[in-house]
Formats: structure tokens, sequence, C-alpha cells
């Protein structure tokens, strides 16, 4: 039986379309590894064992809330990464 965490696809996704327009001091992708595993630690897992289970739990994201919620939850996590960068990249001040 194959059982997935809904939250990974749907971070991902919004990751992958917002990341052009985040802020960071680096924007490699250990960085961006380490936001998505942040906001990963911030939200409640959602598993699904069929794609119908996935397709609910899509649905519920396109709630305008419920978007805001985890586009805060990046916002968190983009400012943790970009201040603490973790792949060596020097912060000039």
């Amino acid at each position: 039986m194959k059982v997935m965490n809904a939250m990974e696809v749907i971070i991902a996704e919004a990751l992958t379309e917002y990341w052009p327009s985040i802020k960071m001091t680096c924007k490699c992708e250990k960085c961006r590894a380490d936001v998505f595993a942040l906001v990963l630690n911030m939200v409640p897992p959602r598993y699904f064992s069929k794609e119908m289970g996935f397709a609910y739990v899509k649905a519920q994201y396109f709630e305008k809330q419920m978007k805001t919620n985890l586009l805060v939850k990046i916002a968190e996590a983009t400012s943790k990464v970009s201040d603490h960068p973790q792949c060596g990249q020097v912060i000039k001040n």
C-alpha cells in the first residue's frame, strides 16, 4: 500500500510558483530544500492513499484563507533560511 503526504506536493507546487518572486540572500537548491523542509514541519501532514484523497486535500487549498496561511508559512521559512543560510553563503551587511 502506498501512502503519501499531500502537503509535500502542495508545498512543492507553491514553491515552484512563488520562488521567482521570493527575496532571499541565497536561492540555491540547498536553501530551497531547507525552505521546503521548514514549511513541511510547520503544517500538519495530510496523508492519502488514493487519488481522490489527494484531490480532496488539494481542493481545500484553493480556499483563499488556506492558501494565505500556506503562503505565510512559506514567508516565515524563507525569512529564517535567508537570515541563516546553511549552504555556506556569506551574508554581507
